[in-house]
């Protein structure tokens, strides 16, 4: 058991990585005092694009491309209503998240006998995205929100969004700019989910992830040490549960699949009430 454990955990690595992108991106849209519930949309509205625009032009860097397009569609319809018309972000994100499984789920169907759906994607053959989901990405958005006077304010518009406008600055363009670079993540994400974890789409194919990564932003104090250790922690949990699989002892499967999201409510359940939120988090 402690052996499959261990040499399971390099796979769960690639599979969580996914889930570290989503988390990146969220932490820092939270950073800017929004509540994006809508990445779960957003991830599998970018699923979706990335095989489509890999089966349509034969190209996986033009799919990355495509699933950063879809994302950014569904981010720049939340923007639109939480950020231009002021609505409710929880209610916000949560609309988004139905459309997005309602729409890609009528638009699987209706294409389900085209070839779009049942052609071979081709592999990736170089994996570069997880290095640069697990290190460069945490540290090149930890030195721009940390170490420069556009981070500073960024940080500021979660905190006290009149101390930006007093200082000439404008909370929207920053908010803004947090949804197209978690647009960006997001996108990659959906993209990596469905052309290298994936043999290509199905429907809900992100299980929850976007949630889980809104639990993880919490579980690592909207810090992205925390978000790198929160996402560990899910991958060690799924470790565990291809291990558990591999072992052969007879539990149910379904039930093994459960085994990372438990873990991760269970950790919610014990850091609930010690953490503080940026001051303006969900606020219009």
């Amino acid at each position: 058991m402690t052996h499959a454990l261990f040499s399971a955990i390099p796979l769960a690595i690639v599979a969580s990585t996914p889930l570290l992108l989503a988390v990146l991106g969220e932490l820092v849209v939270e950073r800017a005092g929004m509540i994006n519930l809508g990445i779960e949309g957003m991830m599998l509205t970018a699923a979706m694009t990335a095989v489509v625009t890999t089966q349509l032009t034969h190209s996986l860097a033009l799919g990355f491309l495509g699933g950063i397009a879809g994302a950014a569609l569904v981010g720049a319809l939340y923007g639109l209503f939480a950020l231009r018309l002021g609505a409710d972000q929880i209610v916000t994100g949560t609309a988004i998240v139905l459309l997005a499984q309602g729409l890609t789920g009528f638009v699987y169907r209706e294409l389900q006998q085209n070839a779009i759906f049942n052609q071979a994607i081709p592999r990736i053959t170089f994996d570069a995205v997880v290095p640069l989901a697990w290190i460069v990405i945490p540290v090149v958005l930890a030195m721009l929100l940390w170490r420069t006077r556009f981070g500073l304010r960024l940080r500021a518009c979660g905190e006290l969004p009149a101390a930006v406008t007093a200082n000439g600055a404008s909370v929207a363009i920053h908010r803004w700019t947090a949804l197209a670079i978690e647009s960006v993540l997001t996108g990659i994400a959906g993209a990596y989910l469905s052309l290298a974890l994936s043999s290509g789409f199905a429907e809900n194919m992100v299980a929850g992830r976007g949630f889980i990564a809104l639990s993880i932003v919490i579980f690592g104090r909207w810090k992205f040490k925390g978000a790198l250790l929160g996402t560990a922690v899910f991958g060690i949990a799924a470790a565990a549960q291809y291990a558990m699989q591999a072992s052969g002892r007879g539990l149910p499967f379904h039930l093994l699949l459960a085994v990372p999201y438990v873990i991760t409510l269970l950790i919610l359940c014990g850091i609930a009430g010690r953490v503080r939120a940026p001051e303006s988090l969900g606020k219009t």
